[in-house]
């Protein structure tokens, strides 16, 4: 189910379902780096789901769904890095290094990346005793890829605005149950 906008996307570059526009490279850019952002956003909110549903099976799709995030993630840098600046490793470093919004978004894979490399299953029991700290790479990459995404459109979004204003309320949120717990 998750690899359904995968798949559209896939379609629309073989020229079906109306294509990928005069840009096609950035579109399949901004739509990788979307769907990430919105499952990482999906992550975050299974933890408040979880909590008001009573179900706690719930909080076991955060790890499925946060390596989706990541599959989305790596293929947004993927297709910038090896098609849009051709695999040029100096010129994506330059571009990165001069570009304001590309250091956050970076600074947000990178945390991902530190996230997705210990999910392996032999990893588990490390990944369960350093939740607090994976939560909180989690948080970060959200925050770094929602300021990404609202630094990169130059203009006042819609989606970018309400994407601020879920993790805003989610932060406030984990921060007053930790609180409340701490007690």
């Amino acid at each position: 189910m998750m690899l359904v906008p995968y798949f559209l996307l896939t379609l629309k570059s073989l020229g079906y379902l109306s294509g990928l526009g005069a840009n096609p490279v950035e579109t399949i850019i901004h739509e990788t780096g979307l769907w990430g952002l919105r499952f990482l956003m999906l992550t975050l909110l299974l933890t408040p789901i979880a909590y008001y549903s009573k179900i706690p099976s719930i909080n076991k799709l955060g790890k499925p769904v946060g390596l989706m995030a990541f599959f989305y993630l790596l293929n947004h840098f993927l297709t910038y890095a090896m098609i849009d600046q051709a695999g040029d490793l100096g010129v994506i470093i330059v571009d990165i290094i001069e570009t304001p919004y590309l250091i956050v978004g970076w600074g947000g894979f990178l945390c991902l990346l530190g996230v997705a490399s210990v999910s392996f299953k032999r990893l588990e029991n490390w990944f369960n005793q350093n939740r607090s700290t994976i939560s909180g790479l989690v948080y970060t990459a959200t925050v770094l890829g929602v300021w990404h995404f609202y630094w990169q459109a130059k203009v006042i979004e819609i989606e970018s605005l309400i994407y601020s204003i879920m993790v805003t309320v989610l932060i406030v949120w984990r921060f007053k149950i930790s609180t409340n717990r701490s007690s």
